[in-house]
């Protein structure tokens, strides 16, 4: 009777601990991160993998994997700037954006096509090409299903 109990009692620790790691997970936590290729920890996601990887080890090492493998461990940040010759490009003569050049370079840049004026754009702060394309890429297979 008593070893049955002391059972119940660990497996209910086990299982809510497992519950508590995969809700640790970066990757849930902060799914619009994902497509970053470097930049800071945050200490945040790495604690919460690390008290994973204390408590039981096999998930806290799926966290870690999955989190640098989707880069959803890295703080957002950095930025990007358009050089002076970019900026002469897409400016008008009254200071504003020229949205037809800004799409034509940002289709030079990302290699693909780019309308601006479609009704389900988003603006996202990105550190690199790199970061953009993998962005783009995961909405698209996202859209895709």
């Amino acid at each position: 009777m008593r070893i049955n109990r002391l059972s119940k009692t660990i497996a209910t620790g086990l299982c809510a601990g497992l519950i508590l790691q995969t809700t640790a997970c970066g990757t849930i936590l902060y799914p619009e991160r994902k497509g970053q290729t470097e930049g800071r920890l945050d200490p945040a996601v790495v604690a919460l993998d690390a008290v994973g990887l204390l408590l039981f080890l096999i998930p806290g090492v799926i966290a870690f994997a999955v989190d640098f493998s989707n880069g959803t461990i890295y703080l957002p940040g950095g930025s990007a700037q358009l050089s002076e010759e970019q900026m002469e490009q897409i400016a008008r003569e009254d200071g504003q954006v020229d949205e037809q050049a800004l799409e034509e370079l940002l289709q030079d840049e990302l290699e693909m096509s780019v309308d601006l004026q479609a009704s389900d754009v988003q603006v996202r702060s990105m550190q690199s090409i790199e970061q953009a394309r993998a962005m783009i890429n995961s909405q698209t297979a996202m859209a895709a299903l």
